[in-house]
């Protein structure tokens, strides 16, 4: 699923921008109140849901460890290709 994804989604981008759209990030804000909002959701079904509760609890341990590594190798060599990309 993940490769199919990666393999569309550049290719739609590239669709909507020469149709006329606009990237552009969403705010911090925006962001932290997503991450908030979703945050309270998964706390309040987890007091209801013991199967959700400890799904969340693993994926939450594994995210924490796959961040570090991805702060190490994915995120800084995906950063230098992107500013290669402009120097070539």
């Amino acid at each position: 699923m993940t490769a199919k994804y990666d393999v569309l989604n550049p290719q739609a981008v590239k669709r909507l921008v020469a149709g006329g759209a606009q990237l552009r990030a969403f705010p911090q804000p925006v962001m932290e109140a997503s991450y908030k909002a979703a945050n309270d959701l998964y706390t309040e079904i987890s007091q209801t849901n013991a199967p959700f509760k400890k799904l969340l609890e693993s994926l939450t341990a594994f995210r924490n460890d796959s961040y570090q590594w991805m702060q190490v190798a994915e995120a800084a060599y995906d950063n230098f290709m992107i500013r290669m990309r402009t120097r070539t």
